[in-house]
């Protein structure tokens, strides 16, 4: 066993899916219902806004029990590298540091984790099928 690996790194690895699933879909509830001071309140239907926050809900959901994970986490990697360039690189240059698009890049890595290692030990999809799909 390495230096810096553990017998609970299977658990790290879970308790990592599951925070960055409930921010991401705290994210989406923001922009959904106007919770948390989001600006202008919650999001018209129908508008990039909302289908935004609408993905970030389904994904952050998918992340937090573990069902298709994978498959969430590639389209999590589309949003936010669409978000970081129509939301906050276009407008304001492509720094992260001062176009405030540092958490775009920070979930996408996220979601690159996520995709490569997969829902992990506690996943509502291994618990009722036995396997992850994706």
């Amino acid at each position: 066993m390495g230096y810096l690996e553990t017998k609970y790194k299977d658990y790290l690895y879970v308790a990592f899916r599951i925070g960055a699933g409930a921010l991401f879909f705290m994210f989406g509830l923001m922009k959904l219902f106007g919770l948390w001071g989001m600006p202008g309140g919650p999001a018209a239907f129908n508008t990039l806004i909302w289908y935004a926050g609408a993905a970030e809900f389904l994904i952050g959901l998918s992340l937090i029990s573990g069902v298709l994970t994978r498959l969430a986490s590639f389209f999590g990697v589309i949003e936010m590298i669409v978000a970081y360039m129509i939301g906050h690189a276009l407008p304001n240059g492509w720094n992260p540091m001062t176009n405030q698009g540092g958490p775009a890049i920070l979930f996408m890595l996220v979601f690159l984790v996520t995709f490569a290692y997969g829902a992990g030990k506690a996943s509502l999809e291994k618990a009722v099928f036995g396997k992850e799909f994706f």
